[in-house]
Parts: structure tokens; C-alpha cells; sequence
């Protein structure tokens, strides 16, 4: 891949860009005159590729991505659900967290957990994966125990979705897809904000985000951007405090040559997930009741405090116009303090809890080597990838916990008493690693068809040591997963496509025969359809079975529960359906509906069979839309948006539903000479709704109205 095709970060903004254009034309056609008398100096001109895979867009869809393949092609191109939440729409929506930020993709149910904002949590196609499919610039980013390594939305530019597994070039990943956020790079074109804000629970902030050449040859740009949070979210003794500066260095000395090095340092006080029984469910109405606002009431005790720093390059070197390497890499660390007191059960005689405390260190490592080769096949053209990647991740974990219980009685529903630091529970180490060799071949037949193949084969290993018994286990897979693609693009601007994924991931854990399990299976069959009625708009709409196999379930003949089967399997079925981009000179926004139809196809446990599977809701759908107000009020800007999600079950027991909810959302943004003011309503109409509701235990609130005006000024 040239240069110029991966790093759009060299992308100058829409009017600098289009002044630069204009500005060079009018210095060719005078160049003849002065020719022969002057020599003029001119600073190097980076030339913009069509297709922009990181960087600024301007609207709400994005016409290329090299998620779902790696060499990078248009969007069409892509035979598997992808959609791409723009610079665009996440400056309008405002998101609070990156889970939000997804909220309007079809497929994903976002916040699965409820109000929760130790880390991003997320279903896709009705598999719960927020923890363990976030990527960062291709490189994972996964949850290790407690240890998120949470990115904030002011620190990225866009997030991809890929739906649907992505083995061949992720390795292990879930069955329901991989989110992919893509960090802001520095630009070769100067920016400079600067922003406050301030909502309604009390929560304050000051951020900057700048970037310019920094060199007289104009061969290398960097960019700083950082933020400052104080505040606290509704939940009572809660913390929404946050402070991180990322950096990024790009150096450019030839057409041929890049290198990135993108770091950052992050220090959080966030506030834990709170489960509360309900009323008449979980609390029975002769031993009495709980006041409204209950499920807002947290200890204080319990905190959630972690610090990350994180440092990669991105590097890419062009050997010939047709060959071209590229090398991505990150060491991330983080270290978690993590407290609570935490809801067990309910009886009689009060609310029963237990304290425990989690200290963490955790640190992870990846590296993705792949070369791109393009040449002429059969009077196609032929596109090569050839790849080799290596992640290793290592979590410590010294937990405290002793399970003495405190009981809150019903006449005395106060949460406002001392906590004794509970005695060692466990102290252990976790290590992982995984190297991946993987092939993808994309064929333009030159006909306005495309054929997309790929082959992986990885092998992984997981080893968790005991640190007080001093004993060891470990255990090593490998895994072969490929996919096969076809779309064609016909005259009129309709791409229907069909393809077959495959994905994967570890189990750990032995048979009651004591044989290591085999790695989960994940396979789709997807048939879709874009159309793109102008080059602003997108229309998309797909039908998918996904099926994940070898299951690991516990054994139910192990009287210690330390032994599993692999019987069960999990089969997802669905629609989907998008439109992403520009109506007209005064909306545009993004459209999405999903039906999906996920149950359990086999189980140890015949009494699972045709039940549903977990956070795998019927019907959601999503509208949100900006309106240009410029002809009724000069500088004006609406944002307007609704999310629908059906009932769904939290477990595949299917006890108990979590109620369907629907929400509104509103962005006001008044630009004006020197700044720009924002004022974003999160559940506009404050609809009270639980985010996940487990059988006979308790649920966990849905975000409150959230309520944030916010001042931005560009230098």
C-alpha cells in the first residue's frame, strides 16, 4: 500500500485544501513568466488520495476502509456488513463513551451492562463482545479481568464496525464482529481548538486539540490533544474524572516513506456498575420495599481508579509503485484500583452485600507486519496481502475477598456504614500470546467484480500462574479460519455481494477426561446489497446466518465444577438495514434497523434448546439526522436522534426479560464568528429504563437525561 493510500492523516482540511488547489493552479500558469529569471521554493504539496481510511470526513459516510480489507478499498468493495461512524457524526453526537458512539450501527446493542463506565461494553448480532473485540488501529485492544484500557471519543477520529467474524485478519475475535477505532493523526495543515463544558451532573471540562507542520522541508507534522474531567455521573458518591494527552508524530520525507509514532498517558476515576433488586421481582412485597432511587445509591467504598500509558508506531515503506510495506505496533499499559461493595442477594431480612478489591496491573504488546502487492492477473488486477502478527497481553491480579456479608435492612436502606478491607482472596498472573501468519487476495476482474479471499493460521497459548500456591497451568491451540467474497458493481450504482466468514477464540479449561478444549468456531453465510443513489449517500442492507460452535459449558457430572463440555452452539439469524450519508444540501445522517433471530441450537443442557440467546434483542431501530437551520437562523445546526431496542433476554436461561426501551437524543450547535457553542441532550425526555435485568438477581439502570453545553474556539 503507497503511502499515500494509508496515511490520510496527511489529509488538510476541506477549505485549506481546496485554497491550496487554487493556489497551486494559479502558480503553474505563472510559473512560464518567471521561469527563466526567478527559482522559486516551494514547500512540498501532499497530494490527497480519493480513499480515506483515517483522518477528517466531511458528512457521515466514509467511502473507504481497510478494516474489513486489509490493502484498503471503497466501502462497496467490502463483502461483509461495515459501517463507519465518521469525524462528522461523532463531533455532532457528542458520544460520552465509545460505546455510545456506536449506538446508531445496526446490529450492536450498546451498553449492555447499563450505566457502566469502567470500560466499553457492547453486543453484536446478539453476541455480548464489548470486552473483548475493541481494536485500536488494527491492534487489540481487549478488556484483561478488570483492566479496559478505555479510549476516549475526543481522542479518535472514526470507528469502524465489521459484523460478523474476522479471523483471517484479527485472529482471535468473537463471533458477532470487531470495533476498530482509529486514533487522530497529525496533519500537514495547521488546527488548533480549544473547548470547555459543563452538564448536568455537575461535570466539568476543559480540552485542546492541535496539529501543524513543524518543519521548513514540511516533512513532519504533529499533533497534541488532550482533556481534563471533573465531575460525577447521577449515581450518588459517584466519579467521572478523567485527564489524558496523546501525541503523534508524523514524518514524511519522500511519496514512499511514513512513520507515525502515536502515544498517550490517561488517569481515570470512574465509577462502578451498580445491580439492584426490584420491587416485587426480586424483593418479596411481605419483607418490604425499596424507595425509588435506590438503584443510584452506591457506597462509598467503591471506587474504580486506573492509570494508561500507551506508545506504537504506524510505519509504511514503498519498495516499487506495486510493493509496499506496512508495520503497525503498540505497548499499552495500565495499572487498576478497583473497590466495591458489591450487591449479592435479598431475604427477608435485607439486602445482602460483600466488599472486594482488585489490584491490577496489566500490560499488553501487538504487531502487525503485512506486505501488499499488486500486479495483473488474467487481465485482472490482483491485490496481495501477506501478513504476520503477534499480540501478547499479561494481567496480575491480587484480589481481596472473604465473602463476610453486611445486611441493609428494610427499615434502614442506608449504604452509609463502614467497610472492613476484606482478608487475600487470590493472587495470580495471567499470560496470553498469539501469532498469526495470514494471506487476503483482492481480485478486481476489471468487469465490476471483486473476489476477496483470505487464509489465517494461529496458534496461541495461555498460561495462569498461582502466585500464593505456587502452581502453574497452561495451554496451547492453534486455529486455521478462512473467507471467501464476491461483489459486483453494476452501472446503475447497486452492489450486491455474498460471502463466508470464519473466526475463533480461545477456551480455557479441560474435559472430565482431561483433554484441553478446543477453540469456539464461528461461521456466516451473508448475502447483501449496497446502492449508492449519489456519491454522498449509501443504501445497505444484508441477511446473515452466523452460527458459533463448540460452546464450552460446565459438565454438569463434575460435582466440582472444574469441568466442561464443548456441546453447545449458538445460531444467529437476522436482517440488517442502513442508510448513512447526505439527503440533501441540509440533512444527512444515518438509518438502521436490525431483526435478529439468535437461539441456542444445542446444549449439555437439553432444557436450553430453542431458548434465545442473551442480549440478542428482536428489533432495534435508530434514526438521527442534522439539519442545516442556516436559512432560519444564520449559524444554526439541529441534531436530532431515536433509538428503539425490543425486550431481550440477559441470560440463555431466559428467566426473566429486560423491558424494551426508546430514546431520544438532541444536539443544538450556533456557530458564530469567533466561536461555536454545543448543547447535547443525552435520553431527552429522561426515560427511566434498565440497561440488563438477570434472573432472579437484580438489573442495572439505563443512562439518565444528560444535559451538556459546551464552548469551542478554533486559533
Amino acid at each position: 500500500m503507497t503511502y499515500f493510500d494509508i496515511h490520510q492523516s496527511l489529509r488538510l482540511p476541506t477549505r485549506p485544501r481546496l485554497l491550496c488547489q487554487t493556489a497551486l493552479v494559479s502558480l503553474a500558469t505563472a510559473l512560464p513568466a518567471y521561469a527563466q529569471d526567478d527559482v522559486i521554493d516551494l514547500v512540498p504539496i501532499v497530494v490527497e488520495n480519493e480513499l480515506a481510511y483515517s483522518g477528517e470526513i466531511d458528512g457521515y459516510l466514509a467511502l473507504a476502509t481497510e478494516t474489513g480489507v486489509k490493502s484498503g478499498v471503497p466501502l462497496a468493495e467490502v463483502p461483509q456488513s461495515i459501517s463507519v461512524v465518521t469525524s462528522t457524526e461523532l463531533e455532532s453526537r457528542a458520544p460520552r463513551q465509545v460505546e455510545d458512539s456506536i449506538a446508531y450501527v445496526p446490529g450492536v446493542l450498546p451498553s449492555t451492562w447499563g450505566m457502566d463506565n469502567r470500560f466499553d461494553q457492547f453486543a453484536i448480532r446478539g453476541f455480548d463482545m464489548g470486552s473483548s473485540s475493541l481494536y485500536r488501529d488494527g491492534l487489540p485492544q481487549k478488556v484483561l479481568n478488570f483492566s479496559g484500557f478505555t479510549t476516549d471519543p475526543y481522542m479518535i477520529e472514526r470507528v469502524d464496525v465489521l459484523r460478523g467474524p474476522a479471523g483471517v485478519l484479527y485472529g482471535s475475535n468473537d463471533a458477532g464482529g470487531m470495533v476498530n477505532l482509529v486514533t487522530k493523526r497529525p496533519v500537514f495543515g495547521r488546527l488548533a481548538e480549544g473547548k470547555i463544558g459543563y452538564d448536568s451532573n455537575g461535570s466539568a471540562l476543559v480540552g485542546f486539540d492541535w496539529s501543524d507542520v513543524i518543519n521548513e522541508q514540511g516533512t513532519i507534522a504533529a499533533r497534541v490533544t488532550g482533556m481534563v474531567r471533573d465531575g460525577e455521573t447521577e449515581v450518588d458518591n459517584s466519579a467521572d474524572d478523567r485527564g489524558f494527552l496523546a501525541a503523534g508524530l508524523t514524518w514524511a520525507p519522500t511519496d514512499s516513506t511514513s512513520l507515525t509514532i502515536l502515544g498517550h498517558i490517561q488517569k481515570d476515576s470512574l465509577t462502578p456498575l451498580i445491580f439492584a433488586p426490584i420491587n416485587g421481582e426480586d424483593i418479596n412485597s411481605t419483607w418490604g420495599s425499596l424507595p425509588d432511587g435506590y438503584n443510584l445509591k452506591q457506597s462509598t467504598y467503591n471506587h474504580f481508579d486506573t492509570e494508561q500509558e500507551t506508545l506504537g508506531w504506524e510505519f509504511t515503506h514503498s519498495f516499487a509503485p506495486n510493493l509496499t510495506f506496512n508495520q503497525s505496533v503498540r505497548y499499552a499499559h495500565q495499572t487498576t484500583d478497583y473497590a466495591q461493595l458489591d450487591y449479592s442477594s435479598a431475604d427477608a431480612s435485607g439486602l445482602k452485600y460483600y466488599a472486594f478489591v482488585n489490584d491490577e496491573d496489566a500490560e499488553t504488546f501487538g504487531i502487525d507486519n503485512h506486505l501488499k502487492w499488486t500486479n495483473s492477473f488474467a487481465g485482472a488486477e490482483n491485490t496481495l496481502t501477506v501478513g504476520l502478527d503477534h499480540q501478547t497481553s499479561r494481567y496480575d491480579v491480587t484480589q481481596y475477598i472473604d465473602y463476610t456479608m453486611y445486611t441493609v435492612p428494610y427499615s434502614n436502606l442506608s449504604l452509609d456504614f463502614a467497610v472492613t478491607d476484606p482478608a487475600l482472596g487470590s493472587r495470580k498472573r495471567t499470560e496470553y500470546g498469539e501469532t498469526g501468519i495470514y494471506l487476503q487476495d483482492h481480485l478486481d476482474m476489471g468487469n465490476g467484480t471483486k473476489v476477496t479471499m483470505g487464509l489465517r493460521h494461529s496458534r496461541f497459548d495461555n498460561t495462569i500462574d498461582d502466585l500464593i500456591a505456587g502452581t502453574q497451568s497452561s495451554q496451547k491451540n492453534d486455529a486455521t479460519t478462512g473467507m471467501i467474497g464476491v461483489t459486483h458493481e453494476f452501472a446503475n450504482g447497486l452492489t450486491p455481494y455474498l460471502s463466508y466468514t470464519e473466526g475463533f477464540t480461545q477456551n480455557i479449561g479441560k474435559t472430565l477426561s482431561g483433554d484441553v478444549l478446543d477453540p469456539s468456531e464461528s461461521t456466516q453465510w451473508e448475502a447483501g446489497m449496497r446502492f449508492q443513489p449519489s456519491a454522498d449517500l449509501m443504501l445497505s442492507a444484508a441477511v446473515f446466518d452466523l452460527r458459533k460452535t463448540n460452546v464450552k459449558e460446565y459438565d454438569t457430572r463434575d460435582a466440582t465444577w472444574s469441568s466442561f463440555t464443548q456441546t453447545g452452539e449458538v445460531r444467529s439469524r437476522g436482517l440488517e438495514l442502513e442508510a448513512r450519508g447526505r439527503l440533501n444540501e441540509a440533512v444527512e445522517g444515518v438509518f438502521s434497523y436490525s431483526y435478529l433471530d439468535s437461539k441456542v441450537s444445542k446444549s449439555s443442557d437439553t432444557t436450553l434448546v430453542g431458548n434465545h440467546n442473551s442480549m440478542a434483542p428482536p428489533h432495534q431501530v435508530a434514526l438521527w439526522f442534522d439539519y442545516d437551520a442556516e436559512n432560519f437562523v444564520r449559524g444554526l445546526s439541529v441534531g436530532a436522534g431515536v433509538r428503539y431496542v425490543s425486550a431481550f433476554y440477559a441470560t440463555q436461561s431466559n428467566g426473566r426479560k429486560t423491558a424494551g426501551y426508546a430514546l431520544a437524543d438532541l444536539s443544538l450547535k450556533y456557530e458564530m464568528p469567533e466561536m461555536t457553542v454545543n448543547l447535547d441532550v443525552n435520553n431527552l425526555f429522561d426515560k427511566d429504563y434498565e440497561g440488563l435485568c438477570y434472573d432472579s438477581y437484580g438489573c442495572t439502570k439505563g443512562q439518565g437525561r444528560v444535559i451538556s453545553l459546551s464552548l469551542s474556539r478554533e486559533f
